[in-house]
């Protein structure tokens, strides 16, 4: 069963004890995009167009591949192209946690315990908490989405992502290694271990291709390619890091408002420094989010307010039951 979370529209203000307890806000990650995204949000918020306005000036003609969709000359997987998907999503969720706020002027006041982004996101989260302003992250979501398109699409890097649902992270490790070993090169391993019964892998076109044919005989419940055109999360990225690492060393990143949960080692800091080297080794090495919410259950968060309508919450719920989920819906 589908675990729902509380829906709060970003536009309704709302009392303050309408979010109990300690506070965790969550960003998604790439997947999240879709034909649409942030229209409402431009046409609504003044707030809202202001930073959609800026993703215009670092992506230009990217709105209108949101609002519309691709054009009749562009291919219609548009809008999943990595270098498009990760600058969109930062955007828009930026845009509506900022317009939440805008309306919601108790929450600006009321410090969140936590920030944690998933994956791409992390950079929103980073926005979110003052690590950088809105229009450095923009620049740093399109760069990354930039430079793994262009290391992912290379020949010997050609890779993919595959889900797999109903899978303990044991059973992945597990496919994993059957899946190199059978094909005798190391080529998969775990992208992201997101709650007790999903993670996800990335890897090789055929490494992912033989893991997703043999997913049932280690145990594993289904296995589901991802609107992911390269292999993230891996060290198939390792040039990718390398470039984007360099890139990195030239930009402040200052101490958040309020902790944030780092996807690579699932550790809470107020650190700058430990925040980018969890955005760079983010490139090659797996998102920790099962971890990072057992560590926010540690430091005392209840309540999980997802920027969107994201498959977090629902990870949170499993992970941690007797939480509380909300969803700021654009």
């Amino acid at each position: 069963m589908a675990v729902k979370a509380e829906l709060i529209p970003v536009s309704v203000k709302i009392e303050e004890e309408g979010i109990p307890g300690e506070i965790m806000y969550l960003f998604p990650g790439q997947g999240a995009q879709e034909v649409g995204m942030g229209k409402a949000l431009y046409e609504n918020s003044a707030t809202a167009q202001g930073i959609l306005d800026q993703l215009q000036h670092v992506k230009p003609g990217l709105l209108y591949t949101m609002f519309n969709g691709p054009r009749g000359d562009q291919p219609i997987d548009m809008l999943d192209d990595t270098a498009n998907a990760q600058p969109a999503i930062v955007a828009v969720s930026l845009a509506t946690y900022f317009e939440f706020l805008e309306k919601n002027p108790s929450f600006k006041e009321r410090r969140p315990l936590a920030f944690l982004g998933h994956s791409t996101s992390q950079v929103s989260a980073m926005g979110a908490a003052g690590v950088v302003d809105i229009g450095t992250a923009l620049h740093i979501a399109a760069e990354r989405g930039r430079l793994m398109k262009e290391v992912g699409e290379r020949k010997e890097n050609k890779g993919g992502m595959l889900g797999l649902l109903g899978s303990t992270l044991e059973q992945a490790e597990s496919l994993c290694a059957k899946t190199c070993e059978a094909l005798r090169e190391e080529g998969v391993w775990v992208a992201n271990d997101n709650t007790v019964d999903q993670v996800v892998l990335s890897g090789r076109e055929n490494h992912i291709a033989y893991a997703a044919a043999q997913a049932k005989e280690v145990g594993i419940k289904k296995a589901v390619l991802l609107r992911v055109p390269i292999a993230g999360h891996c060290p198939l990225m390792e040039e990718a890091q390398d470039m984007f690492a360099e890139y990195l060393a030239h930009i402040r990143f200052d101490r958040p408002i309020s902790l944030i949960i780092l996807n690579t080692t699932a550790a809470a800091t107020l650190d700058p420094d430990e925040i980018k080297a969890d955005l760079v080794n983010g490139l090659t090495l797996g998102v920790r989010f099962r971890e990072a919410l057992q560590e926010a259950q540690r430091i005392g968060v209840a309540s999980f307010v997802e920027i969107g309508e994201g498959p977090l919450s629902g990870f949170a719920k499993k992970v941690i039951p007797d939480s509380m989920q909300f969803q700021i819906t654009p």
